[in-house]
């Protein structure tokens, strides 16, 4: 019985650490279902129904690192990083809320936690999308470094 306890402790443990780096990852997912779920019952086949949602996952994961790397205007990053922070936000909550049903039941301490959770969440996915931002732009990374002497 104590190990079960454990090995349940763990698995929790292990869900949260999973929804903490994958948290980014929500945007893309929901988008890439979403294209899915759309071309098969479009009458799409199977193969391309898949094929077609994993693409567009891939572009919008890769657009939004590269719109948020190249630019500069501090309202157009605010509103990409809420793009990404504001859906794993609500994965965060339900993901939460999930494993608190779970250990503890359903209950207003549960929702406090799912609330926290879900902030929590999407803090971690804002900042893991500002610290993909490390490249810098091509003037500064061509120029000669400067030097100087004193005489």
């Amino acid at each position: 019985m104590t190990i079960i306890l454990i090995l349940g402790v763990f698995a929790g443990l292990y869900m949260l650490w999973l929804v903490f780096s994958l948290a980014i990852y929500a945007l893309p997912f929901w988008a890439g279902v979403t294209t899915a779920f759309f071309m098969h019952n479009h009458s799409q086949g199977l193969v391309a129904s898949i094929l077609g949602g994993f693409a567009v996952a891939i572009l919008v994961l890769a657009g939004g690192q590269v719109l948020f790397s190249t630019v500069r205007s501090p309202l157009a990053r605010l509103g990409l990083a809420l793009l990404y922070a504001v859906p794993a936000g609500i994965a965060g909550y339900h993901a939460v809320y999930g494993i608190g049903v779970m250990a503890i039941g359903a209950g207003a301490i549960v929702t406090i936690l799912s609330w926290i959770g879900a902030f929590v969440v999407a803090a971690a996915a804002w900042r893991r999308l500002t610290t993909l931002d490390v490249a810098t732009s091509p003037a500064e990374s061509t120029r000669a470094p400067s030097v100087t002497t004193s005489i």
